[in-house]
Order: structure tokens, then C-alpha cells, then sequence
């Protein structure tokens, strides 16, 4: 019993949090690893061979997490001219329209987002500087995405419960 609240807080903490951690995490990352590459370049005349390369994907990765955050906190742009027109039950069916097409979207990218990592994967491609498997960098959009589809289903449940009269919490 005690392993399964533990395991019920651990979730509901990486529910709340989990982009924003990743995001910090990544951001940070860059900002050291261009500050270091500045600091190498004028100040100790050589430069590191990696760095640029590793900043770059950690922001390929920042850009595809931030759309799940994005979604996550509703801060994309939108256009509401139409909809706030709408009585207030046909506003939340509006919403949840717009969200299943966005899930249209988002599981087309993460289906041919995942075939395209197996075959950079299957062909061998690595970085340049690094050696990475460039597989890890095309993976971004994948996990990205489907992060994008898990928090447009948490917000579909929760315009459902304010439809029902519910809490949104």
C-alpha cells in the first residue's frame, strides 16, 4: 500500500512537472555548453570541437518538449474570434474539436516520426563531432508528440468534467 502512494506521488509530480524539468535541464545545458565554447574561443584561443554540435540537439529536443508544454499550460496561439461568439456549450465542443484534430496531427507526426528514426537507426547515421546515432536526435519529434497527445487527452478530460459541472482539478 505504501509502495503505491509512493508510486501516486512520483506520478503525479512527473505529471506536473515533467516538461518543465526536462526543458530546464536542456536550456541549461545549452547556455553552459555556449558559455564554455565562448570562454574556449576568445579567451583560451582553441575551441571545443563538440560543444555547438550538443547545444544544437539539446535545442531540437527543447523545441519538440516545448510544444508539449505549450499544450500542457494552453499557451499556443489560437484563434478565438469564432468561438467565443459560441454558447457556452458549443465552446467546449469547439475545444474538444480542436483538440482531437490537433491529436490527428500529432499521431501523424509521431507515426512517421518513428518510422524515420528506425531507418536513420537501421542505416547507421552518426554525428559528425560527437559519434552520436543521429537516431536520438530524430527521435525528438516522437516523444514530443506524444507528449503533445497524452496532455491534449488530460485536457479533453478536462473540458469534459467542466461540461459535466465538475472541477477541472
Amino acid at each position: 500500500m505504501i509502495a503505491f502512494r509512493v508510486f501516486e506521488i512520483m506520478f503525479k509530480f512527473l505529471d506536473k512537472h515533467l516538461e518543465e524539468m526536462l526543458l530546464v535541464f536542456l536550456l541549461s545545458l545549452m547556455s553552459i555548453l555556449i558559455g564554455a565554447q565562448v570562454f574556449m574561443r576568445y579567451v583560451m584561443g582553441d575551441s571545443l570541437t563538440w560543444s555547438e554540435e550538443l547545444a544544437r540537439y539539446a535545442f531540437i529536443w527543447a523545441t519538440y518538449l516545448g510544444v508539449a508544454y505549450g499544450v500542457k499550460r494552453n499557451a499556443h496561439i489560437c484563434v478565438e474570434a469564432a468561438v467565443t461568439r459560441l454558447p457556452g456549450l458549443y465552446r467546449h465542443y469547439a475545444s474538444i474539436l480542436s483538440h482531437v484534430l490537433f491529436i490527428v496531427f500529432a499521431v501523424l507526426v509521431v507515426k512517421e516520426g518513428y518510422a524515420l528514426t528506425l531507418k536513420i537507426f537501421s542505416f547507421g547515421q552518426q554525428s559528425s563531432a560527437m559519434g552520436l546515432p543521429m537516431g536520438y536526435i530524430y527521435l525528438a519529434p516522437t516523444v514530443g508528440f506524444a507528449l503533445v497527445i497524452l496532455r491534449l487527452l488530460q485536457c479533453i478530460v478536462a473540458e469534459v468534467k467542466v461540461m459535466r459541472g465538475g472541477s477541472t482539478k
